[in-house]
C-alpha cells in the first residue's frame, strides 16, 4: 500500500476542488462526509484499492485581508490523505513514481489521462493483464531476439559463411508457419493454454540451443523455439487487444513492443560476453532458464481472455480470406525488408566497419534506445491521429534512413541508424492493430497467426536474398536498397485499403460477437 500525506493552507476554491471527486487516473466516488472530514473511494481506475480522505478545517490566523480590495480571504488548514495499491504486477514500483506525481498535481477533471498512461482510464482487471502480458513480451524478446544477435557468433565457432548463415536466418523463421498449428489452440481451447506452453517450449528450446554441437543441431532448436515464441507473441498481442478498450489498442502494442525490446535489449547488454570465448554465446541461450521462476507466478494468475469465454461460435475461417490476403501481404512485403535488416545488421557493423560485439552492443543500445520513446509517442498519435500516417511516414522516412545507414560509414552511421530506429518505431503499433481490428474473436489467433506468418515467409525470403547477393555483391547497401521497394508497396496498399476503427470496440466491428453477448464486454466491464 502506497500512503501520500500533504498538510497544506488553502482558500476556499481550493478546498472547493479538493472535495469534488477527482475524475483523472482515477474515477472517485464519494463515501462519507463527517465534523470536516470527507472520504472518497474508488469507483474506476487501474487500483485493487484506493481511498483518499480530506480534512478541513479553519487556519489559526482565519482571514488574510487584501488592503486594497477591502476584503478578507478565509484559509482552511487541509489535510488530504491518498492511500492506493495499483493492480499492476511487477512494474508497479515504477508507475508508482508516476502516480504519487499525479495525485500531487494532476486533478484533470475532465477525464483526460497524462501522457505516462494509457489514453482512457484502465480497469483493475485491464492493468492487471496488460502488465502480465508485458512481462510475458520480455520473455519472448528476448527469446526473439537472441538467434538474431547470436548467430554471427556461432557461424565463428561452426565455421560457416554469410551464405550458411542466410538459410539458417531463413529457415528458423519457417518456424511461425508451424505456429498457426498451435494458434488453431489458442481459438478452441484459449489464450492462456498457449501462453503457458509457449514459454515452457522456447526456454528449453533455448537452453537446448545452448548445447548445440553444429550449425544443424542449432537451427532445429532454434526453428522449435521459433514456432512456440511466434505462438507466444501472437497470442499475446491477441489476448492483449481483447482486454484492452476502444481507443487504446495502439497504446497497448506501444507498451508490449517496449517491453519485447527491452528483453531483447538484454541480449544486447550481455552480447560483450560472446567476445571471453568462442563458445561464450551459449550462455546467453542458457539464460532464459532464470524466467522459469517468473513464469509460474504469472501463469498462476493470468486469467482467460472474456472475449474468448463470451466468443461467437459458427464462424467460418473462408469468410475472412479477402481480409487475411490483404494484411498478410502487407506483412510479406515489410518482411522482406525487415528481416535482412534485423538478421544482417551485425555481420555488417563486424564485417565492413569492423566493429568489435562490444561496439555492436553500443551501437544498438545507443540507436535503438531512444526508439522506445518514440514507438510510445507513435502508438498514442495511431489512436489519436490515424494508423495509416504513422504506417507512411515509417516506412518513407524511417525505413528509408535504415537504407542509408548500410551506404554509409562514419558518424552518419550512428545518425541514420538513431533516425531510423525512431522513425520507424511505429510500425508495430500501427499495423498490429489490424490484426486484432479485422477479425472476429472465433478466429482472431489463427488469423493473426497466419498474417505474422506472411510476414515471415517474407523475412526468410528477404534473409536468403540477401544472404545471397551479398555474397555476390560484395556489399550490404545496394541489396538493402533493392528491398526497400516492399515496404514502399506496403505502406501504399495500407493507405489505400486498410480503414480506421481505432474508436470502436470490437463487438462493433464483428457482428457474430455481440450477438454472442449483447452486453458486450466493453471498457467497463473489463
Amino acid at each position: 500500500m502506497t500512503r501520500l500525506v500533504r498538510t497544506f493552507a488553502a482558500d476556499a476554491d481550493e478546498v472547493d476542488a479538493l472535495l469534488r471527486p477527482r475524475n483523472d487516473i482515477v474515477a472517485e466516488t464519494p463515501v462519507s462526509t463527517l465534523d470536516g472530514c470527507h472520504r472518497f473511494g474508488l469507483a474506476e481506475g487501474p487500483f485493487t484499492s484506493y481511498s483518499r480522505l480530506v480534512e478541513v478545517s479553519p487556519a489559526a490566523d482565519d482571514g488574510d485581508a487584501d488592503s486594497a480590495a477591502g476584503s478578507v480571504t478565509t484559509r482552511y488548514e487541509v489535510s488530504e490523505t491518498v492511500e492506493w495499491r495499483l493492480a499492476v504486477p511487477w512494474f508497479g514500483p515504477l508507475f508508482n513514481l508516476a502516480v504519487r506525481r499525479s495525485m500531487r498535481t494532476g486533478r484533470t477533471g475532465d477525464g483526460s489521462q497524462p501522457v505516462w498512461a494509457p489514453p482512457r482510464r484502465f480497469t483493475p482487471r485491464a492493468a492487471t493483464v496488460m502488465a502480465m502480458l508485458a512481462a510475458a513480451a520480455m520473455l519472448s524478446g528476448y527469446l526473439a531476439n537472441a538467434p538474431s544477435e547470436l548467430h554471427t557468433y556461432a557461424a565463428d565457432e561452426f565455421g560457416t559463411d554469410q551464405a550458411a548463415q542466410g538459410v539458417l536466418g531463413a529457415v528458423v523463421r519457417i518456424g511461425t508457419l508451424l505456429a498457426i498449428g498451435v494458434s488453431v489452440l489458442a481459438d478452441r481451447h484459449g489464450r492462456r493454454r498457449v501462453v503457458a506452453g509457449a514459454i515452457g517450449v522456447g526456454i528449453t528450446a533455448a537452453a537446448l540451443a545452448a548445447l548445440a554441437p553444429n550449425m544443424v543441431w542449432l537451427g532445429a532448436f532454434l526453428l522449435i523455439g521459433r514456432t512456440a515464441n511466434a505462438a507466444l507473441g501472437a497470442t499475446v498481442v491477441v489476448m492483449a487487444l481483447e482486454e484492452i478498450p476502444a481507443g487504446c489498442r495502439a497504446w497497448c502494442l506501444s507498451v508490449l513492443a517496449m517491453s519485447a525490446a527491452l528483453g531483447a535489449g538484454v541480449v544486447v547488454w550481455l552480447q560483450p560476453i560472446s567476445d571471453f570465448a568462442p563458445w561464450a554465446w551459449r550462455l546467453l541461450f542458457a539464460l532464459p532458464l532464470a524466467a522459469l521462476a517468473a513464469a509460474r507466478p504469472l501463469l498462476r494468475r493470468l486469467p482467460e481472455s472474456r472475449r474468448f469465454e463470451r466468443r461467437g461460435r459458427g464462424v467460418m475461417l473462408r469468410g475472412y480470406w479477402r481480409p487475411i490476403a490483404l494484411l498478410g501481404a502487407i506483412y510479406l512485403a515489410f518482411g522482406l525488408f525487415l528481416g535482412p535488416i534485423d538478421w544482417f545488421r551485425n555481420e555488417y557493423l563486424r564485417d565492413e566497419h569492423g566493429f568489435s560485439a562490444a561496439m555492436v552492443s553500443l551501437f544498438v543500445l545507443g540507436t535503438a534506445t531512444p526508439a522506445g520513446l518514440a514507438v510510445y509517442a507513435a502508438g498514442r498519435l495511431a489512436d489519436s491521429r490515424g494508423r495509416r500516417i504513422i504506417l507512411a511516414v515509417a516506412s518513407v522516412l524511417g525505413l528509408g534512413s535504415l537504407v542509408v545507414l548500410y551506404n554509409v560509414s562514419g558518424a552518419a552511421l550512428w545518425i541514420a541508424g538513431l533516425v531510423g530506429a525512431m522513425l520507424s518505431a511505429g510500425l508495430l503499433p500501427a499495423l498490429g492493430v489490424y490484426r486484432g481490428e479485422l477479425f472476429p474473436t472465433a478466429l482472431r489467433a489463427r488469423a493473426a497467426t497466419l498474417t505474422g506468418a506472411m510476414g515471415v515467409v517474407g523475412a526468410a525470403a528477404g534473409i536468403y536474398f540477401a544472404g545471397r547477393l551479398r555474397t555476390a555483391w560484395g556489399s550490404f547497401g545496394d541489396v538493402i536498397a533493392l528491398l526497400w521497394a516492399g515496404p514502399l508497396l506496403a505502406a501504399a496498399a495500407a493507405v489505400l485499403w486498410l480503414t480506421e476503427h481505432g474508436r470502436q470496440e470490437l463487438e462493433e466491428l464483428h457482428p457474430a460477437d455481440a450477438a454472442a453477448d449483447p452486453a458486450g464486454p466493453g471498457p467497463h466491464s473489463l
